[in-house]
């Protein structure tokens, strides 16, 4: 049975974490879906750990909240059946888990074990802890997250009321942006906003500016954040050289932030949710904080991110195609699936484990039907033209993020290699790019998908590329700043390489 948009929750882990105040968060999905209506969406509440409607659907109820892969396959039942334009998971990580992912970049410089993750509730895989599975993204999804730990209805009340209330705007009241960036990466940022808005002339560099912003400062419904993040921790952080003064901070952007405000942020853990009660700062995070002071959506990572300290990658690109697609008039959810599909498209056929690892960590927090900017409607005589554009659109990003299976071609790491030469090459280029003598090493083979025994040209192509992976990592204090390059080669020949930088 077709249905637009499924809102997916868990009701046994509601009433375990807020008792009888389970009810208003009940309430509140009631009048999302009630909303919906009114803009023509049918909307459907789905409660996946009811036996009798998962088997409905023919599912299994997920009887263990915290299990990803019952939650991973109990959504994938819902999908088949409801063939939603939208799905939207109502909750943060302690009703409907993130899905754990393996960083093939796990070492002392890259500490992230695992990285918590949406990504594949918004692919048709079946549930893995290998990213690698999951880089054909084809449904619309985002997360309406409320506090982890925290059982505030009031919260969750607020983030679903901005829903209700917010109205499309015309494109003009998201050209004005705050934009903020840490002093080592201005370059980066100012061809980041460059590419989103036309021009660099609004973004300010911490140090010095930060964290004491005023309400004019931060009125635009544009933002966009090229800051160091840290675990755990409600604060983004500037930098320049040894210098790590806090740039933005969770607890003061209240009753600053403009409502309908889009944010997208390229920090280390910049949309990371976790429970304050824990933490020694006893506040939220800066994305729960945010969506706490009336922003609609905001798009960040869960783990260390990446991108180049010049020019453009990894993070840079990922957060840029989200808003110049919100922009354009996409909902929040589709403009991230085409921020994807686009960054999976331009960096394939060969994903380094750097551009596997972004493409995994990236979520969307905020209704993903949610549309931004208004776009012209069509006359009254063609209104079923919108559920057609709609439905069409549907069907070409699921098929092409379908198609992205058989182009894409992912990392494994394998045993160090390379010929002599090769690695007299290389010493010379980790010198040249002052890297100390004996940086941390890693080797990843990659097999083009597109193998084939043709000969020529389409043999060449097919032949495995190799990615070397060096690293190292300096402390200043508590922070650490850790630099990257990332070679690539193929038969024993330097083909190309790559600097990143920790954000």
């Amino acid at each position: 049975m077709k249905k637009d948009k499924l809102i997916i929750t868990n009701l046994s882990a509601l009433i375990a974490k807020y008792g009888s105040k389970h009810k208003s968060i009940l309430a509140d999905l009631k009048a999302l879906q009630a909303f919906d209506k009114t803009r023509g969406l049918s909307t459907e509440i789905v409660y996946i750990d009811k036996a009798a409607t998962m088997k409905k659907h023919k599912g299994k109820a997920v009887t263990d909240a915290a299990s990803a892969k019952q939650n991973k396959d109990a959504i994938d039942a819902l999908n088949r059946s409801y063939s939603p334009d939208y799905l939207l998971l109502a909750g943060a990580q302690d009703i409907i888990p993130f899905q754990p992912l393996n960083n093939l970049l796990f070492s002392e410089d890259d500490e992230d074990k695992r990285i918590p993750s949406d990504l594949p509730y918004a692919c048709d895989a079946a549930y893995s802890t290998d990213p690698a599975k999951f880089v054909t993204p084809s449904r619309v999804l985002g997360r309406l997250p409320d506090i982890p730990g925290v059982a505030d209805p009031a919260y969750f009340h607020s983030l679903v009321q901005d829903v209700i209330a917010h109205k499309p705007d015309n494109s003009a009241a998201y050209k004005k942006y705050f934009s903020i960036s840490v002093h080592e990466w201005k370059l980066s940022s100012e061809e980041s906003l460059h590419n989103i808005f036309g021009d660099k002339k609004a973004l300010f560099i911490s140090p010095v500016k930060g964290p004491k912003w005023t309400a004019t400062q931060l009125k635009p419904k544009a933002h966009f954040i090229n800051c160091h993040g840290a675990l755990d921790d409600p604060f983004f952080y500037g930098q320049k050289g040894s210098n790590y003064p806090e740039a933005l901070s969770a607890s003061l952007i209240a009753k600053k932030v403009s409502p309908g405000t889009v944010v997208a942020a390229e920090c280390c853990y910049g949309a990371q949710l976790y429970n304050p009660n824990v933490t020694e700062y006893d506040q939220p995070s800066i994305a729960n904080t945010y969506l706490q002071h009336h922003a609609l959506a905001f798009v960040g990572s869960s783990t260390i991110a990446y991108g180049p300290a010049e020019g453009q990658g990894l993070a840079d690109l990922l957060t840029q195609y989200f808003l110049i697609n919100t922009f354009k008039g996409a909902s929040t959810g589709r403009a991230l699936l085409e921020a994807r599909q686009r960054f999976l498209d331009e960096m394939g056929p060969t994903l380094d484990p750097h551009e596997l690892k972004t493409i995994a960590q990236f979520y969307l927090l905020g209704d993903p039907s949610v549309v931004v900017v208004a776009t012209p409607k069509p006359k009254a005589e063609n209104n079923g033209l919108l559920m057609n554009t709609r439905s069409n659109r549907r069907d070409n990003i699921q098929a092409k993020g379908l198609a992205l299976g058989s182009f894409i071609a992912t990392p494994k790491a394998i045993a160090s290699t390379g010929s002599p030469a090769f690695k007299s090459e290389v010493q010379a280029l980790l010198k040249k790019k002052k890297f100390k003598k004996a940086p941390s090493a890693q080797t990843f083979i990659n097999k083009p998908a597109a193998a084939n025994k043709a000969g020529g040209t389409a043999k060449a192509f097919s032949m495995p590329v190799k990615f070397h992976v060096y690293s190292e990592s300096t402390f200043h204090g508590r922070f650490k700043q850790t630099k990257v390059l990332v070679v690539k080669e193929k038969n024993n020949e330097i083909i190309g390489y790559r600097e990143y930088v920790r954000r």
